[in-house]
């Protein structure tokens, strides 16, 4: 699917997930954004993981090459809590990680079914887009590393987006 098929601007729907969040007393979240990845940078790395992005992901790239979590706890200074979506270069190196965990047979999965975008910030779980013939579905897993197991959370990313942040989808 292309990236046309998804016009929408990452950046204001991200935004507008945060704003209409609650949050606990004295605490603030905001999204840092990243300088948009190239379309060269995209094709490459999907030449390296062997696997076409989904047009939701590779458009969200395009706006964005990656975005971090920001928190202030009583109004002080911001600080980065944890990535929301990797950037290339960390999608690249967490998929490469677990491809070599698949070759050391570490765990009993084969992880080039996979490709790792983020991270849950406990315990190793990590949200993937399941590969079928060299595609990436837009269905958003969880795997769950403790236990090895891989289940569907989201058929889309912007539900995975909306959920995660609202707390409708947890791990």
């Amino acid at each position: 699917m292309s990236t046309s098929a998804y016009p929408m601007n990452w950046r204001e729907r991200i935004i507008g997930v945060y704003e209409g969040r609650r949050q606990q007393p004295g605490l603030a979240g905001k999204p840092e954004f990243y300088p948009a990845a190239s379309a060269q940078e995209i094709s490459d790395t999907e030449v390296e993981l062997n696997a076409k992005l989904p047009g939701s992901f590779r458009s969200l790239l395009l706006e964005t090459n990656g975005v971090m979590d920001m928190l202030a706890i009583d109004g002080g200074d911001w600080f980065k809590s944890m990535w929301l979506f990797w950037n290339i270069d960390e999608i690249v190196k967490q998929n490469r990680y677990s491809r070599a965990a698949t070759e050391k047979r570490t765990f009993e999965r084969d992880f080039t079914t996979l490709v790792f975008f983020a991270g849950a910030g406990t315990d190793g779980i990590l949200f993937a887009f399941p590969v079928e013939d060299g595609f990436c579905s837009p269905r958003v897993m969880v795997w769950h590393p403790i236990m090895n197991e891989l289940e569907e959370i989201a058929p889309s990313l912007e539900d995975f987006l909306r959920g995660w942040l609202t707390n409708t989808i947890s791990v």
